[in-house]
């Protein structure tokens, strides 16, 4: 190898052994074990009829005092034995919680210089300090102190214990079983500190007709009938359990408005949960139900006076709570922006409506401390209107959206960068929308969340992060991967989605488990980035070469032979559980595979007799499948949650569950297989010759669970200082080998459908043959002019891919090498096809 190529490998290895130290999950260093060693300075928290209580000052926030409860309560379940939550500590032993400047009791300890490291607590956001103290107080001997910088601070550190000591977030919205011990201690080897890294973390509940609204009327609150305080607190208290602050509740026709009832906003307030509201819904109104006919038009430069008003009556309704100012305007429930079409028309009227807007936050949140926390969301026909230069009030937040299949449009550029407010982003894992809906299941692979939030981490989106979690259920696997991400998206490297896997699997499972439940979830994402079940049709598996069909099929099938060993060696207090986050997705993907598998054997003529038999099985399996779900999974809990196959009388619209081949119509066109290049010239893009690394470090990094190879390359860093137009010599290259006849060649690059960084900036590679450029080329769809309606990303987003097709010429029988070379940064690059 030559003295230049080796340095290069030796930078990327250096570099990618660098990644890979990255820590683990951000958490306290607290250790639990079942004794206390003579050695230890461990607190008791539970042995015999020993209990220590948890002592939290009468004057603190009522959110710590909930949640010093909730820790009591989950110490009983672990334990079989709650402690008491009192004001005064009196015991030899204790836990202590309390919020540093609003508590008597950290005050005290504070002042008495008890407590090391609150040079690094004060004046955070949401921070929690974890220490053990030795006879903080007279009569005790020994507490665990937990301070928050403010009450999330306080309260999130009283949930990870809770965490750590075996009860999961999911413990109830998965039926997840708490890990039980008689007896319990705990330390705090070193005092540590933990804060959020992006500052408002939230969920959007939409599309909540599928399945949330089905089960709340039907079994989990009938006597209310629909969204209210009794489902929100058990929404939020997930959330907290999960340090997320931030809620865009649920806004579809079929719902009742969250405003409508001022205790869903109290009961918010009582978990320490953010009020937000989604893109088309401003100023924290949930305008689903204005009435055209009797309020006028949802269309500001026509009826200004009406919606002013209804955004003055909801300011004032919540003018002494937090919240987060959703600005602008859109149509009404996720409809158009109303009005001329003109982009120059819109602007002013936007213009106006920020105008406004600016006037009501400050009038009603002029008696608080601090800023008016205020985000704009360019989703949709508002996203050109901001591009042709609509200036935006500097101190709000600009949330950048993806293309509702979880890839970003576009991030800010260096002005935008300069902003008071910031940066954010909106991603879904669910989307109700063309070119077809998927809120079934999760199948969005852990991965590409991190490729594309890494991405915007790196180009300082660092304020908000919402994401789109549909029904909740079951997205717990996202939904999770989510909130530890965005808690401490500097921890998290190229690995992180693959070792989350493992660990959560261990949360919520056990550790014997956790790397077969690892495998199998790496396979079920892999196999839905191939194909949702939701955009599965007759025509994808038609296109499927006879070869790539048997290897799906074997894929599919080997899924439910892990899932099925798997469920069988679980304890049954697990299996519910189980079931819900791991066994129901896998299956549908499974069976949803092979029933379109069967179907393009039937209509190629392939024993079609027993493949029409096969579908029906397999259909009726799924249906049982379902069926388990709503009416069995904890004793009938669920009931309604789960919807259904068929949920369109039409099976082949956008808004049909899946399109099931026994809804389609269309004459069946087979597809000419000379047309197609062969399954065995195919190779993942991470199966290289060689790498060479750019200049400062810069390389290709494999990432485990992205992409349909389960193994894609991205270009790390991802940031506007690492592109390499000028330079190409300086870039990150791949070098491939491969032999052929002689031959008129082509080779075909497969990318995931990712967009450049910013508008006026490009997202390709250089490529040469045998040391002959071929010149350069972008990455198909990824110049941010499409919008989902393009062909061209109406085929990505449903492959998660994009072909590259490079003619080579004439190729002379023998060895030959290509070398790609990366042009920009937010590259993801997938498979390769050599001749």
């Amino acid at each position: 190898m030559p003295l230049t190529l080796l340095r290069s490998s030796l930078r990327v290895l250096l570099l990618a052994a660098a990644v890979q130290a990255l820590p683990a999950f951000a958490q306290a260093r607290l250790e639990f074990s079942a004794h206390a060693t003579p050695a230890s300075r461990s607190v008791r928290l539970v042995d015999g009829a020993q209990l220590s209580p948890v002592v939290v000052s009468d004057n603190d926030a009522p959110l710590v005092k909930l949640s010093a409860q909730l820790f009591a309560d989950d110490l009983a379940k672990v334990t079989g034995k709650a402690p008491a939550v009192v004001a005064e500590a009196t015991a030899d032993q204790v836990v202590i919680a309390g919020t540093l400047g609003q508590s008597r009791l950290i005050d005290r300890l504070a002042r008495a210089g008890k407590l090391k490291g609150l040079d690094q607590l004060r004046g955070q956001w949401e921070a929690t300090l974890w220490q053990s103290v030795e006879a903080p107080l007279p009569k005790v001997k020994r507490a665990l102190v937990i301070v928050g910088s403010d009450p999330r601070g306080t309260a999130y550190g009283l949930m990870q214990m809770s965490e750590r000591m075996g009860v999961s977030p999911w413990h109830w919205w998965a039926d997840v079983p708490p890990k039980r011990q008689a007896s319990l201690y705990v330390q705090a080897a070193q005092p540590s500190v933990d804060k959020p890294a992006v500052r408002y973390r939230g969920i959007f509940v939409n599309d909540e007709d599928w399945g949330l609204i089905p089960w709340i009327k039907t079994t989990f609150d009938p006597a209310h009938g629909n969204f209210g305080p009794k489902t929100y607190e058990k929404i939020f208290e997930l959330m907290l359990r999960m340090r997320l602050n931030y809620i865009w509740p649920a806004m579809h026709e079929v719902s009742t408005e969250f405003g409508s009832n001022l205790d869903n906003a109290r009961m918010a307030a009582r978990y320490g949960i953010l009020l937000g509201s989604s893109h088309c819904e401003p100023m924290l109104y949930n305008n689903v139900h204005w009435d055209e006919k009797t309020q006028g038009p949802w269309d500001y430069a026509r009826n200004k006076d009406a919606i002013h008003a209804v955004w003055e009556t909801t300011a004032a309704n919540v003018s002494g709570q937090d919240g987060v100012w959703t600005m602008g305007i859109r149509g009404i429930h996720d409809r158009g922006m109303q009005g001329p079409p003109d982009t120059a028309v819109r602007m002013a009227t936007l213009g106006q409506v920020f105008k406004d807007q600016q006037a009501l936050i400050t009038k009603h949140t002029a008696t608080r401390p601090g800023t008016p926390a205020k985000i704009f969301v360019p989703y949709k026909e508002v996203l050109p209107i901001y591009d042709a230069g609509l200036p935006v009030p500097d101190d709000v937040t600009l949330v950048w959206v993806d293309d509702n299949f979880g890839y970003i449009r576009r991030l800010s550029n260096p002005a935008e960068r300069k902003r008071a407010g910031g940066a954010g982003v909106y991603w879904h894992l669910s989307y109700y929308g063309g070119p077809h809906s998927y809120t079934w299941i999760n199948t969005t692979a852990p991965a590409l969340m991190w490729e594309e939030f890494h991405k915007a981490w790196a180009n300082e989106a660092r304020t908000a992060w919402v994401i789109n979690v549909g029904d909740i259920k079951p997205m717990e696997v996202g939904m999770d991967y989510f909130a530890r991400l965005a808690w401490a998206p500097e921890s998290m490297g190229p690995e992180s989605a693959s070792r989350f896997l493992k660990e959560f699997a261990e949360r919520n499972f056990s550790a014997a488990h956790a790397p077969a439940l690892a495998e199998l979830m790496a396979e079920h994402f892999r196999l839905g980035t191939v194909r949702k079940p939701e955009l599965m049709e007759r025509s994808w598996a038609l296109s499927l070469t006879a070869a790539r069909a048997a290897q799906l099929r074997d894929e599919y099938q080997h899924l439910l032979r892990m899932d099925a060993a798997l469920a069988a060696s679980l304890p049954a207090e697990s299996r519910d559980a189980y079931f819900e986050m791991i066994g129901f997705p896998a299956r549908v993907v499974a069976y949803s595979g092979l029933i379109f598998l069967a179907d393009r054997d039937v209509q190629m003529g392939v024993d079609a007799a027993a493949n029409t038999e096969r579908i029906q099985t397999l259909r009726n399996t799924l249906t049982q499948q379902v069926d388990h779900f709503n009416n069995e999974v904890a004793g009938g809990k669920w009931k309604g949650v789960m919807p259904g196959l068929e949920t369109a009388a039409n099976l082949m619209a956008w808004n049909s569950q899946v399109r099931w081949p026994w809804g389609e119509t269309k004459p069946v066109v087979l597809p000419d297989p000379a047309g197609q290049p062969s399954e065995s010239r195919w190779r993942p893009a991470s199966a290289t010759l060689q790498q060479q690394a750019g200049q400062g470090g810069a390389a290709w990094h494999s990432v485990p669970g992205l992409g349909g190879t389960g193994r894609a390359l991205v270009v790390l860093p991802a940031n506007l200082q690492t592109t390499w137009r000028s330079d190409p010599a300086s870039a990150p290259a791949l070098e491939y080998e491969f032999n052929t006849k002689a031959v008129d060649g082509v080779a075909y690059l497969e990318f995931m459908p990712t967009f450049r960084l910013i508008p006026g900036t490009q997202l390709g590679v250089a490529v040469s043959l045998d040391g002959q450029a071929l010149g350069n080329f972008e990455v198909p769809g990824a110049s941010g002019s499409e919008d989902e309606n393009g062909r061209i990303r109406q085929d990505a987003v449903q492959t998660n891919s994009v072909r590259l097709k490079l003619p080579l010429g004439k190729l002379e029988a023998g060895k030959h090498r290509l070398r790609v070379v990366a042009l920009d940064p937010g590259l993801v690059f997938d498979r390769i096809w050599l001749p």
